[in-house]
């Protein structure tokens, strides 16, 4: 992922983290892919690994066929990646209990 790593989250299992800072507004890397069939959007490992917040610092954004992930803020190195998932309807949605 060279940029980013796949780490233990204190969120929840594993998560994805910048290695070095990242400005607001940055398109980072493809997450999912647009897939006919039984489900209409195919993870793209381990990129879409990035965890749920309310408080997040990126979002998902759709762009023909894929979505990416976006930061919606700046965001420090070392920090992991976060996306509210209620936000986008075609992500798994979280349960009540999900920070």
């Amino acid at each position: 992922m060279g940029a980013f790593e796949q780490k233990d989250s204190k969120v929840h299992g594993k998560g994805i983290f910048t290695v070095r800072p990242l400005p607001e507004g940055k398109v980072l890397f493809e997450t999912h892919k647009r897939v006919e069939g039984v489900f209409e959007w195919l993870n793209l490992m381990p990129n879409s690994l990035y965890n749920h917040s309310v408080e997040p610092n990126c979002q998902s954004l759709t762009i023909g066929e894929f979505k990416y992930l976006m930061t919606i803020r700046d965001i420090a190195g070392g920090e992991e990646l976060l996306v509210n998932y209620r936000q986008d309807e075609d992500l798994e949605q979280p349960a009540d209990d999900w920070m």
